[in-house]
């Protein structure tokens, strides 16, 4: 499944249930609205990351190794680091305060839901040099900081739910798939790769004649399910690589492909059945396609939200990029001191490791 959080936007926690970190800093961090974020949950955040070595590979890999995230003495952390998760959590609590003001409920299948698409979430991208599962990265977080990240997921998904005009419960999606079958089905599909134009003609006629597809598959195609008889299996058409979803959606069941050009290769496409989709993939599919809303409804309800930052962390200016904690001026490294904040030794990573 297709991550739909974010890395830095997972690194999140207000100040529930948290106690204090030890820092010397003001009881808060930021405030949104009269709503305090607490400089113990900033620390909590922060530490979160540090403390987590798996974690903490996918932060920098996603920031090109940009993110220096300890400081330049013992027990502080980089303050453009600080900034950087207190926006965040800036804009977590403008969202969280939005689903109540719009009387929004976040249901028992919304907390599901959430429970099963963090650990894809939390898992490396490929090509990250990460190789920590994102379960193992959720189960090295401290109990009430998982907790806390789940309500985060389970904030976005009903943000998402709200934007896609549905209820998120088993019913709500019965209902959207009785309505909208084409968009709840997967595609079960099978391929036949080889490397030319000719070869693909040649045993697209061969099948168009009655020949098998699955054995045609295991003689003849390039592609590693070919000892499967071709097989990929069932998955939602935009999950192909482009333009293979949109050939995918619109082929019926039964019917070959004329050969398609892929890379320097070619292929012929199988639909052998179209089942609707478990609750939860049409779910998390639906949700999928309100990405973009959702990030343009953060951006403004951020913007909208009055926000005062402790000057200790910096300030709330609107930058090209949209609304931001903006580090102290000086050097990007300069001192947080947080006595508390000392990063364990097995987890500690340079700046430039």
């Amino acid at each position: 499944m297709r991550k739909l959080v974010s890395i830095l936007a997972c690194a999140l926690a207000l100040g529930v249930g948290l106690s204090a970190c030890g820092s010397p800093l003001t009881p808060y961090a930021a405030r949104v609205d009269g709503k305090e974020i607490s400089a113990a949950s900033l620390v909590s955040a922060m530490r979160a990351v540090a403390d987590d070595p798996g974690y903490r590979c996918q932060v920098r890999a996603g920031s090109g190794d940009q993110i220096a995230i300890e400081g330049s003495g013992p027990g502080t952390y980089s303050s453009s680091f600080a900034a950087d998760v207190l926006t965040q959590l800036v804009q977590y609590q403008a969202v969280h305060q939005e689903i109540a003001r719009l009387g929004l409920t976040e249901t028992p299948f919304a907390e599901a839901l959430a429970a099963s698409e963090l650990p894809q979430a939390f898992s490396p991208s490929a090509g990250s040099g990460c190789t920590t599962p994102g379960a193992a990265v959720l189960a090295a977080f401290a109990p009430s900081y998982r907790r806390l990240v789940t309500q985060f997921e389970v904030d976005q998904l009903t943000i998402l739910a709200h934007l896609a005009g549905v209820e998120l419960t088993r019913a709500g999606i019965r209902a959207y798939v009785a309505h909208h079958r084409a968009e709840s089905a997967l595609a079960c599909t099978s391929v036949i790769e080889v490397a030319s134009r000719s070869t693909a003609q040649a045993i697209y006629r061969r099948l168009r004649a009655g020949a098998s597809f699955a054995s045609a598959a295991r003689s003849d195609s390039l592609d590693a399910s070919a000892s499967s008889g071709g097989a990929l299996g069932c998955v939602f058409p935009s999950e192909f690589t482009a333009p293979l979803g949109s050939i995918v959606a619109a082929l019926p069941v039964g019917q070959v492909s004329q050969p398609v050009a892929f890379g320097a290769d070619y292929l012929l496409l199988l639909v052998t059945s179209r089942p609707v989709a478990p609750l939860e993939r049409v779910a998390a599919e639906l949700l999928l396609a309100q990405q973009s809303k959702a990030s343009a409804l953060i951006a403004a309800v951020s913007g909208e939200a009055h926000v005062t930052v402790d000057p200790a962390y910096g300030t709330w200016r609107r930058s090209r990029s949209g609304w931001s904690v903006q580090a102290p001026s000086g050097p990007a490294d300069a001192l947080l001191p947080d006595p508390a904040a000392v990063t364990p030794a097995a987890a500690a990573v340079s700046p430039s490791g």
